[in-house]
């Protein structure tokens, strides 16, 4: 038992903080034999003597201060600010000393985004607001982001921080929608679900034709922790950190049915609370568990039902991040750990589980929030995806292409060796080059901007190349039908026969996608080519490199992306046609990468 002696006036006009500590109760923790009698009585006795002279000495615990406090500011996510605050204002009640100074802890709800960007050695109160000595985002997965940051990783701390409390990112569905595919004795994946929607499928083959195509909300990943999940499922379903190009299609797939996009889930769940028909609002868009639970717990007028991911879940681990900022002094530091004891202890893991969340080891404890008789599982989830910062920001990289507009002229080889038979798949390599485009061309969005050339050799009177259909958006009219109808006519149409005009096809090609560039869009000329030029009388190589790097401007990019497909492309003189422009060359190094790759050119997505 640590006791101290303390030495207090007997004056009335002592502060009030100070003046609490006359009148306190003489308390100690100390456990077994009974504290002596006779030691009271001599404590009590000397005392007594002492008020004469205007003192009072007191026998007491460590825990009175007096003085200005030194204060901990937490930045904490909003989701469970509330929370810690709550159980701040506990551990401040209990007048808490640090290091013989006063202590209290002071909690602000701020995004993790804006902490995000804001966090370093610089960092500006006037702008940013308080400086936080803590961080408890809701996820780790933004320590990650700001790794990227040198500046700012530095006052990081240098081991994984403490999670407080947990919650599975999961599936919130309409109830409705949900049941119609076998939910809660059927396990949904998403992925699934949407093979029964592209091309045009509707909610009629579940039985339910009046609620039209699949809808899916997205959630920002850079604003957004359940967003930043959401990617991770849709872009690396198997969790192995690397993105694969069937992975890809998956992704290229899923931002064809996003209908709401929204800067956070809050957005999305009070679109929920306003009486409208279920069919307008999303199916289906990532959340928090808790915030699905919250949710439902209001009597929504559209019912919400958890759906959990077979492949591992990515949770929110609530870290206590105790930065190592120039601001953040020993005391502060001190102050940090011994809150955070006070938040791993009993009282304040059942304020957390009474809200809503698991349990850093992902267990649910006592609580009316997730209940079985509203969907939700005591066991979330078999594995949990735990990124690495290089895998994080590749996926977030891609997302950002996935949503950009795309600006894309396709070009395709129909020469004659297109009609040699692919290896053992009993089909050429132009009916292999039209199954893929028509998958890709499925998975067009309205808004990709797309056109379609062919070329071999003197295709016109006076050029190896013809367009076949326009450059313009795919959802638009070309003629009695849309786009995509037309490009769905034009690939099915295609012949092969003739030599590789391939040189003069791309500097035509990349002059008329100049003229048809456009700003704020991804703007690409692609060629699907298994050969190389067969065109003696036209452009060099040398003369075509030329040419290409005096039409590059700077300030309107617009790269030259190549596919080169079986063992007679022409592999080099691609890369050297693309390079100059900043695009890229593919060279497939099988027929079903081939594949996805053209499908990718035809949905509009490659980069």
């Amino acid at each position: 038992m640590f006791l101290r002696v303390c030495l207090i006036s007997t004056d009335t006009n002592i502060p009030q903080r100070r003046r609490h500590n006359v009148y306190s109760i003489v308390r100690h923790r100390r456990t077994g034999r009974p504290f002596p009698t006779g030691r009271i009585v001599a404590i009590v006795s000397v005392a007594a003597l002492l008020a004469g002279a205007g003192v009072v000495y007191l026998v007491r615990q460590a825990s009175g201060c007096s003085g200005t406090p030194v204060t901990l500011n937490i930045a904490a996510s909003p989701d469970h600010a509330p929370v810690m605050e709550t159980l701040a204002g506990k551990w401040n009640s209990g007048e808490p000393t640090v290091a013989g100074q006063c202590a209290q802890v002071a909690v602000r709800a701020v995004a993790p985004a804006a902490v995000a960007a804001a966090l370093g050695p610089g960092w500006d109160e006037t702008r940013d607001g308080v400086r936080p000595d803590v961080w408890a985002p809701d996820s780790s997965s933004w320590l990650l982001v700001v790794q990227s940051r040198p500046e700012a990783a530095s006052i990081l701390p240098t081991s994984p921080p403490v999670s407080l409390a947990s919650s599975p990112v999961v599936l919130a569905m309409q109830r409705s929608m949900a049941e119609a595919v076998g939910w809660p004795g059927k396990d949904i994946d998403l992925a699934e679900l949407m093979k029964n929607f592209v091309g045009g499928g509707t909610w009629e083959r579940f039985g339910h034709p009046e609620w039209g195509p699949l809808q899916v909300g997205m959630v920002d990943p850079r604003t957004s922790s359940a967003g930043l999940a959401g990617v991770l499922g849709v872009l690396d379903p198997n969790n192995d950190n690397t993105m694969s190009s069937e992975e890809l299609l998956g992704g290229v797939a899923f931002t064809q049915f996003v209908s709401a996009f929204a800067p956070d889930t809050e957005t999305l769940f009070e679109s929920f609370r306003q009486p409208k028909q279920d069919q307008a609002l999303p199916a289906v868009f990532p959340a928090y568990e808790r915030d699905v639970a919250k949710f439902a717990a209001g009597q929504p007028p559209v019912a919400l039902v958890p759906v959990y991911p077979r492949q591992g879940a990515a949770f929110a681990d609530y870290p206590f991040a105790v930065l190592r900022a120039p601001w953040v002094d020993g005391v502060r530091t001190q102050i940090a750990n011994e809150f955070l004891a006070h938040l791993r202890g009993n009282e304040a893991q059942l304020a957390y589980a009474a809200a809503g969340f698991r349990d850093a080891s992902h267990a649910v404890g006592p609580n009316d929030l997730l209940t079985a008789e509203r969907g939700f599982r005591a066991a979330a989830a078999t594995s949990v995806r735990q990124p690495n910062a290089e895998a994080l920001g590749q996926l977030l990289g891609m997302w950002t292409v996935l949503q950009r507009q795309n600006n894309v002229l396709l070009t395709l080889d129909t020469s004659g060796s297109m009609k040699e038979v692919v290896p053992g798949a009993n089909i050429t390599r132009l009916q292999m080059l039209q199954r893929a485009a028509l998958e890709g061309i499925a998975l067009l969005t309205n808004q990709t901007n797309i056109g379609l050339w062919e070329f071999s050799s003197k295709l016109t009177p006076t050029t190896d190349h013809r367009e076949l259909v326009p450059v313009g958006l795919a959802g638009d009219k070309v003629g009695p039908i849309t786009r995509r109808q037309a490009l769905n006519a034009a690939i099915s149409g295609l012949k092969a026969n003739g030599a590789t005009g391939l040189y003069d096809t791309i500097l035509a090609a990349y002059g008329a996608m100049q003229k048809q560039w456009l700003p704020n869009a991804q703007n690409l000329m692609v060629v699907i080519t298994d050969g190389k030029n067969e065109d003696a009388e036209g452009i060099t190589l040398d003369l075509l490199t030329q040419k290409l790097k005096a039409m590059v401007r700077a300030d309107q990019p617009l790269w030259v992306i190549a596919i080169a497909v079986g063992p007679q492309a022409d592999a080099a003189a691609l890369e050297s046609i693309t390079k100059v422009t900043g695009g890229s060359t593919f060279v497939a190094k099988d027929d079903v990468s081939a594949i996805q790759q053209i499908i990718l050119a035809f949905a509009g997505r490659l980069s």
